[in-house]
């Protein structure tokens, strides 16, 4: 279970990159006589998506290695941190704030445009969120719930793990005691 929870986690960090990568905003920029259209990233919208997306890929790594409540730590810092950043998606689509796609309008155009869409000049720039970026955030918000489910889980998994220390331990004690197995049967399991 814990193997498929992490294909899971890796499939949906892999899907984040990618929708994150896709055009979140077109905007239209009227300029006397001509209209331009400007088309901006969820990169370019917020500097902190790769950060946080390549936070949950090394996160990913380290619990993949690690146990107990290491493992659990991290997945959950993880799922915090992938909450987050939904939070702050959803809030950025709801205000309209292209953040960094304003400063890509600038860079190509030369023409200021501020980072809430709707404090523009609605006859000069006008803009709309396309459906890669809810799809980006649908993602995300899955990507947290994968990566708590893992704490969750991780927690309880490493209480029912029966370590191999512990399994030495009995096997010391039952040759002091003179517990030896008679038949051929018992001590074939007393072996394993």
């Amino acid at each position: 279970m814990a193997r498929r929870i992490l294909l899971l986690w890796l499939a949906l960090n892999a899907l984040a990159f990618i929708f994150a990568g896709q055009s979140w905003w077109v905007l239209q920029i009227i300029t006397g006589d001509q209209t331009l259209a400007v088309t901006g990233s969820g990169f370019d919208t917020d500097r902190s998506i790769s950060a946080i997306l390549l936070f949950g890929l090394t996160a990913l790594l380290f619990v993949s290695f690690s146990r107990g409540w290491a493992a659990v730590a991290i997945s959950a810092l993880a799922s915090a941190a992938s909450l987050l950043l939904a939070g702050l998606l959803l809030v950025g689509f709801v205000s309209q704030n292209i953040g960094g796609v304003a400063a890509v309008v600038e860079k190509q155009t030369a023409i200021t445009v501020l980072p809430l869409l709707g404090q523009n000049e609605p006859n000069q720039i006008s803009g709309e969120l396309q459906a890669w970026a809810w799809f980006a955030l649908t993602v995300i918000i899955l990507l947290a719930i994968a990566q708590a489910f893992f704490a969750i889980k991780t927690r309880s998994w490493s209480k029912t793990r029966v370590s191999t220390v512990d399994r030495t331990e009995a096997k010391k004690r039952r040759s002091i005691s003179g517990d030896e197995p008679e038949d051929a049967i018992a001590i074939w399991d007393s072996q394993r």
